[in-house]
């Protein structure tokens, strides 16, 4: 994580040029993992055989933990750089909800009348169909079934799993313009946000409200943090390894799942604004981590369906390619199209490639 010779090591500010960092490169390992991580529950039908589920800390569970953090971060320059609340709205908008309702008619109306039990007339005219396609269109993701869609797979009816986490990045993103509409992201006053909402998103745990929030909050928050005080706090291994220690010491403590993905969100941010290159490939070669995030899901069930009792080594290339292909088409046809449509202004000229890294 060190740069530039001498002793002195890099901040979190980065490299001048925004495309000369690991954003996307981070991002499309950590939208890989998941897959991992899922395809050992979807082929099994059991949770307790993925990897490290003992832990708590699965491959799956990190990536979370770094998508959060990434996009904390990210937005809060977002939101420093252009408050305004129309463009605020527009450019979170333009980033996840074209390719989100594209590919909710891709496993609708591509993978469902393939992979139902029912005759495609049963499957169209099935109010179920059209209440998962309305539901999860407005982000409401607890309709997680189609008609007879995966009935026979061993984690059976669930067709999109992953999408549980749209609507809480979308409630973050709420809470970070409100927040900075507050005054409570300036340098003053950032500690004292980050320091309350890890206290409130503890107890929140504890006592076993507000859903998932008080799981992707932390991360999210400390993305959040990381911006304000980029300048000042280092990229440093030493640092990532001392907070790695002290989250192991205090396991069992109250606040140590928060500490943990704190720990896990500065590691993903000092990597991020690093430089490398295959960091530099993949900026210039497209997103693709939001398209296996919206398509790996489906398709690994997709492939079970089509090869029953397949195992996991199998399972994960296939399912891995095939949601490459769609990741791609969805990045060409849909993300980089919906990005570049913008007011013809010159601070939205500056602001493409930002655009391109604030999922």
């Amino acid at each position: 994580m060190m740069q530039h010779g001498h002793d002195m090591p890099r901040t979190l500010a980065g490299p001048p040029r925004r495309i000369d960092n690991n954003f996307t490169l981070l991002r499309t390992i950590a939208a890989a993992a998941v897959i991992v991580s899922h395809a050992f529950p979807l082929a099994t039908g059991r949770g307790d055989v993925e990897p490290f589920i003992a832990s708590g800390w699965t491959p799956g569970a990190c990536a979370v933990v770094v998508f959060f953090a990434i996009s904390g971060f990210l937005i809060a320059g977002s939101f420093e750089r252009r408050p305004d609340a129309v463009r605020f709205v527009a450019a979170r908008s333009r980033r996840i909800v074209p390719a989100h309702l594209v590919a909710l008619a891709v496993v609708t109306f591509g993978f469902g009348p393939v992979a139902t039990t029912l005759d495609p007339w049963q499957f169209y005219t099935n109010p179920a169909t059209w209440r998962f396609v309305i539901y999860n269109a407005q982000f409401v993701t607890d309709v997680k079934g189609l008609p007879g869609v995966f009935a026979d797979n061993p984690s059976a009816w669930i067709v999109n799993g992953s999408l549980w986490t749209l609507p809480f990045e979308i409630t973050c993103y709420l809470l970070l313009y409100a927040c900075g509409r507050l005054g409570l992201l300036t340098r003053a006053r950032c500690g004292w946000l980050f320091l309350v909402t890890m206290t409130f998103s503890a107890l929140a745990r504890h006592q076993g409200t507000l859903g998932m929030l008080p799981h992707v909050l932390p991360s999210f928050v400390t993305g959040i943090l990381l911006y304000t005080y980029r300048e000042r706090i280092p990229a440093s291994a030493a640092i990532f390894g001392v907070l790695l220690l002290a989250t192991w010491l205090t396991r069992g403590l109250v606040l140590n799942a928060e500490l943990a993905r704190a720990t896990i969100a500065y590691g993903a941010v000092a990597f991020a604004t690093g430089t490398s290159r295959p960091g530099r490939f993949a900026a210039r070669h497209g997103d693709y981590s939001y398209g296996i995030y919206l398509y790996g899901w489906p398709v690994t069930q997709m492939t079970i369906w089509a090869h029953p009792g397949i195992g996991v080594a199998a399972l994960i290339p296939i399912a891995m390619a095939g949601t490459a292909v769609l990741a791609a088409a969805s990045w060409y046809w849909v993300e980089s199209p919906a990005l570049r449509w913008r007011p013809r202004d010159r601070a939205a000229k500056a602001s493409k490639v930002e655009l391109a890294t604030s999922m």
